[in-house]
């Protein structure tokens, strides 16, 4: 991804981005009843260029600051909620809602529409023409807060159930997934260099982004190649390797320019980040303290429709950036990601072990995991070893076939 635009998408999902962009509106709607004044019809101004817009925006001024701060207080309820739930991880996604997001932006930009607009009515800022203006700009104010709160109250049901938030952390892997199956590897070819210059990363953190585009640029102007060594998600050291480089005419920083480090992973362009939360949460649904298996078999639920998606999408076409090199995902760590916490630690679980042992056999189907599928399978038998001859006989019976493993 084209680092201007991740760098963008990382800034619009912030919620102060959003509030300060309503914000910025309801300021600009409440100052804009002087400039249309001249375009109000005489009889709209008649009507409703009395002191009845005040009192609207009085209310509006005074129940909003307390609605704003109510759905802050719950959004802050839920996330903390989620991260003792689920993960810190996925709290993250709580903040990161859409629907929250508007909500609160759009109490916070009536609220300063509102203040604005009282006190330039105070002022005498607008005529009969200007108020008429601001009474039909209210009009609109109140029936979007009101559709703003009825969503809120909807969302504010699901906003903390610890369902919803697998769902979540589904949907955003399953985009990072999506654009890994349509665009394997980024984009670049398929490959590795045996020798070259290394480029060193300058600083510590994850890596969050890598301009494939960028790279290839790069390259074609050197008639050179550069070989991916730190794909998004991956952990770098300040001196560890990022790329490998065939020629001695791209500038090393020019490389780096490339890469987008921070101090937190990212689901953008990290399809292996949320697998990896939703195996956090399912290890933390089996711990003793918890004990819901319920939630170990929701989340083995979505495993299976990930990684069946990905394998279903996958395409091998030309790569775009041909001068770039990298290598592709590895499925037995996309299988470890989600279900090596249930693995470790819910083996000697019937239900957790047969519900595995079944989405192994499912996802056996596609030839890009049945190898890996095999190998855990072979895994979660040796770590199970039920007491009870019947539950071994019935954790057997579940799994893999004889004719899967033959081939």
């Amino acid at each position: 991804m084209n680092r201007w635009i991740f760098l963008f998408r990382r800034l619009s999902r912030q919620l102060w981005w959003r509030a300060s962009l309503y914000a910025a509106l309801g300021v600009i709607a409440a100052l804009a009843g002087a400039w249309g004044a001249p375009f109000a019809p005489d009889v709209l101004a008649e009507r409703f260029g009395g002191d009845s817009v005040e009192a609207v925006l009085t209310i509006l001024a005074s129940s909003l600051l307390a609605v704003a701060t109510f759905s802050l207080g719950a959004m802050v309820t839920a996330y903390t909620s989620v991260s003792s739930a689920a993960t810190p991880r996925a709290a993250a996604l709580i903040t990161g809602d859409e629907s929250t997001q508007k909500a609160l932006s759009t109490f916070v930009g009536a609220f300063l529409y509102a203040i604005v607009g009282v006190t330039a009515i105070n002022a005498q800022y607008y005529g009969p023409g200007g108020r008429a203006i601001i009474f039909v700009f209210s009009l609109g104010v109140v029936a979007l807060v009101a559709f703003r709160l009825l969503t809120w109250v909807s969302r504010l049901t699901s906003l903390a159930r610890l369902s919803h938030t697998v769902e979540r952390v589904e949907a955003e892997a399953a985009k990072a997934l999506k654009a890994d199956a349509e665009r394997p590897r980024m984009g670049a070819a398929l490959g590795t260099l045996s020798q070259g210059r290394i480029v060193a990363a300058a600083s510590t953190g994850y890596v969050l982004n890598v301009d494939v585009q960028h790279l290839q640029t790069l390259a074609e102007r050197a008639d050179a190649r550069v070989q991916i060594l730190a794909r998004p998600g991956a952990f770098r050291m300040r001196g560890e390797p990022l790329a490998r480089l065939d020629g001695d005419k791209i500038a090393p920083d020019a490389v780096l320019s490339a890469f987008i480090l921070g101090r937190e992973r990212s689901f953008d362009q990290d399809p292996r980040y949320g697998l990896i939360v939703l195996g956090e949460i399912a290890d933390k649904a089996l711990s003793s303290a918890v004990n819901d298996i319920g939630t170990v078999v929701c989340v083995v639920g979505s495993g299976v429709r990930l990684l069946d998606q990905w394998a279903d999408q996958r395409t091998e076409k030309v790569a775009e950036c041909d001068r770039v090199l990298a290598e592709a995902l590895d499925a037995s760590e996309l299988l470890d990601d989600i279900f090596g916490p249930v693995l470790r630690h819910g083996a000697h679980d019937l239900t957790a072990a047969i519900r595995l042992r079944k989405a192994l056999a499912s996802l056996s189907v596609h030839p890009v995991l049945a190898g890996a599928a095999l190998a855990m399978d072979d895994r979660l038998l040796q770590a199970a070893q039920p007491q009870d001859a019947a539950d071994g006989a019935l954790l057997r019976r579940c799994g893999l076939g004889e004719t899967v493993r033959a081939d």
